[in-house]
């Protein structure tokens, strides 16, 4: 196969990290304050405020977490990918597809926090982000076919297994939320401590 650059990973990578930028931005917005809270409300119709939007709150957090976990690894394996083709391409496009839903499947289980099927939802949304992600490095290294020169077995095997956090910790939480189990969200609170540890090996 040619390899070229006809497909610009620049201008890939620009509109990535504009994506992200964007998806990380909606996150907040998501967090509206009632009109019904006048200014001259008293103290403890605040505090009732605060406690209703405390799951929007948590899952803010936890997508944002998410996001800075994808794009941080985005950018880890797609550094070393020097060509670019048209599959690779593609598969970057949906994976940004997938990358824009985010704020809204996370709106949809912190407002339905009480429902399996809104936490099965922003799940699988992080599921297929990140399964998407790791056909974009296999697909890449395979025969090192569009990386840099120099970049060893050892190195793409370390890739592929940060690659796999995500959808593993997806699933981890996907087979509780199926059964109807409530909180299943919070297990990804524990992938910034998944990463550090792989990033010391």
């Amino acid at each position: 196969m040619q390899k070229n650059n006809d497909f610009g990973k620049d201008r890939l990578e620009a509109l990535t990290d504009g994506i992200f930028a964007f998806a990380l931005t909606l996150l907040v917005l998501n967090i509206d304050v009632p009109p019904t809270v006048s200014q001259d409300a008293p103290a403890a119709a605040v505090e009732n405020l605060l406690g209703s939007l405390a799951p929007h709150f948590l899952h803010y957090v936890l997508a944002f977490l998410i996001l800075a976990s994808f794009w941080v690894t985005h950018h880890q394996f797609f550094r070393r990918i020097t060509v670019m083709d048209k599959s690779l391409m593609w598969l970057s496009i949906i994976g940004l597809l997938l990358i824009a839903l985010l704020p809204f499947s996370t709106d949809l289980a912190s407002t339905f926090d009480r429902y399996s099927l809104a936490a099965i939802f922003f799940e699988a949304n992080v599921f297929f982000v990140g399964i998407i992600f790791f056909a974009q490095w296999a697909y890449a290294s395979k025969g090192s076919r569009l990386l840099e020169r120099g970049t060893g077995p050892e190195e793409i095997q370390l890739e592929k297994r940060r690659l796999l956090v995500m959808p593993l910790v997806s699933l981890a939480a996907l087979l509780p939320a199926s059964a109807g189990i409530p909180g299943t969200t919070m297990i990804y609170l524990f992938t910034p401590f998944i990463y550090l540890w792989l990033g010391r090996e």
